[in-house]
């Protein structure tokens, strides 16, 4: 009867210890990833880490920009009517408020626009071309394009200055096709591949 007894106890007692074993040594479940959600948050992360390199990086960005279109001459021009270290065209000055200043003018007298005014207006243009591109900054950084342009704020904001927002524009949602160069050949994807990731 004792023996009986102590088997009755001790039955359930296995069972337990089985069950604890089998559940030990099953196999983990597949765990389930939110794919899209990571991907956000993933673009997010890099968006963030753009928008805190841009304002480190901007004056770097700026002295580059000045550098490719005139070698930092603030008193160059081109036969295109294009003038200063920032090449600045009609269109450009007019948004920025300097639509006064005349391109002949000028060219007989470069302190009508001096230096300290086309840091100014550069400043004006690239917040007036951000305000622009705004939703598309927003969609579109960290994308690539022609298998090597990855999409960065400085990118958008530089071609914006060679080739106008509304190109840019184009050329985003056209994925590239609408690809318009200057009078000496630049193309906007050249500024969006040079004033990419470097500079954010």
């Amino acid at each position: 009867m004792q023996l009986i007894m102590k088997n009755i106890y001790l039955f359930p007692l296995i069972l337990v210890l089985l069950c604890f074993s089998f559940r030990a040594f099953a196999p983990n479940p597949e765990p389930s990833y939110d794919y899209e959600k990571i991907q956000k948050e993933l673009l997010e992360q890099y968006q963030l880490k753009c928008e805190l390199e841009y304002l480190k990086k901007v004056d770097d960005f700026k002295y580059a920009l000045a550098i490719r279109e005139s070698d930092n001459d603030w008193k160059k021009y081109n036969p295109y009517g294009y003038i200063g270290k920032f090449q600045f065209g009609k269109a450009a000055l007019e948004v920025t408020g300097y639509g006064h200043v005349d391109f002949y003018d000028f060219l007989d007298n470069p302190a009508i626009f001096p230096e300290k005014d086309q840091d100014l207006a550069m400043d004006s243009l690239l917040n007036f071309n951000e305000f622009i591109l705004r939703s598309y900054i927003e969609n579109y950084v960290g994308e690539i394009f022609m298998d090597s342009i990855r999409i960065t704020r400085t990118g958008l904001l530089a071609a914006s200055h060679l080739a106008g927002p509304s190109n840019v524009k184009r050329f985003l949602t056209t994925n590239g096709k609408h690809n318009p160069s200057d009078h000496l050949g630049t193309r906007l994807s050249d500024y969006l591949f040079t004033f990419g990731e470097q500079y954010y």
